[in-house]
């Protein structure tokens, strides 16, 4: 039920490796790299936020409250909590990184706020594919599982289509 899940994380770590020596460069030049940070940006909108987020909040987590996962005081609270946590990260990096585009100042907060994403995701990515994930594969039946691939299959076309979220894959090889 969450091997697709599991393939875009896959996608999102390699995105965010990609960032993290991005960030290395940039703190040893002093300078930022705009097309890079810009592709970053769009792929955690598009990919990690609109559709693979989409996917876990309107088809995985309803599944697994329904099969008796609790959301508050539970583990799916946390993921969609930290799921707000990143939107929020991105907005600040989007801001920060306007302002040091258009006028060269904010160096520290663009490098720190990419930072501060980078810790919150792969720290994100662990406890879904350690903890939610294996929680989700036990309570599942084969209709659940049918039910859910049916839906992420929606969502990906809804939120991005099959041309851009394949853009999207090869564009976290690229930042």
């Amino acid at each position: 039920m969450t091997h697709s899940l599991l393939r875009d994380h896959e996608v999102i770590l390699r995105a965010v490796a990609r960032l993290e020596n991005r960030v290395s460069e940039w703190r040893r030049s002093k300078r930022i790299e705009r097309g890079s940070l810009e592709k970053f940006i769009e792929f955690a909108k598009l990919f990690t936020d609109r559709c693979h987020h989409g996917k876990e909040e309107r088809c995985l987590f309803p599944c697994m409250e329904k099969r008796g996962i609790p959301r508050e005081g539970g583990p799916i609270g946390v993921m969609l909590y930290e799921h707000q946590l990143g939107r929020q990260l991105i907005s600040r990096l989007e801001k920060a990184a306007e302002t040091y585009f258009s006028d060269g100042s904010g160096l520290d907060e663009v490098l720190t706020v990419c930072e501060d994403y980078i810790s919150l995701i792969r720290q994100h990515i662990a406890k879904e594919n350690d903890i939610l994930f294996p929680m989700g594969e036990n309570v599942v039946t084969e209709e659940d599982v049918r039910q859910t691939h049916t839906c992420y299959e929606e969502v990906e076309l809804r939120e991005v289509g099959e041309e851009e979220h394949h853009r999207l894959e090869k564009a976290a090889d690229e930042i």
